[in-house]
């Protein structure tokens, strides 16, 4: 059994953590979790920047590669128009 002396103290020491978690909770937390949501919030909009500009980029790519293609195609064509003039 549990002596006496310590039953009328563990109470007591209970509400001694249970207040020092809650200071800590108050005065370290719960600031730090206020520059938390700002850091995050900065990541996020430095991210969807990058983001962005790495969709310019790939649509810049895109586009080059279809001017590549459109002049190889027209190169093409004029050379099978030239050929053909040529048997003539």
């Amino acid at each position: 059994m549990i002596p006496p002396i310590l039953q009328k103290l563990l109470p007591v020491l209970s509400f001694v953590i249970a207040s020092a978690a809650l200071g800590f909770q108050v005065t370290v937390l719960y600031p730090w979790h206020h520059q938390l949501e700002k850091d995050f919030s900065g990541l996020s909009n430095q991210q969807k920047t990058k983001l962005h500009e790495y969709h310019e980029v790939r649509m810049q790519n895109i586009k080059n590669i279809e001017m590549y293609l459109s002049k190889l195609n027209l190169e093409q064509y004029e050379n099978e128009v030239d050929s053909r003039e040529g048997k003539m």
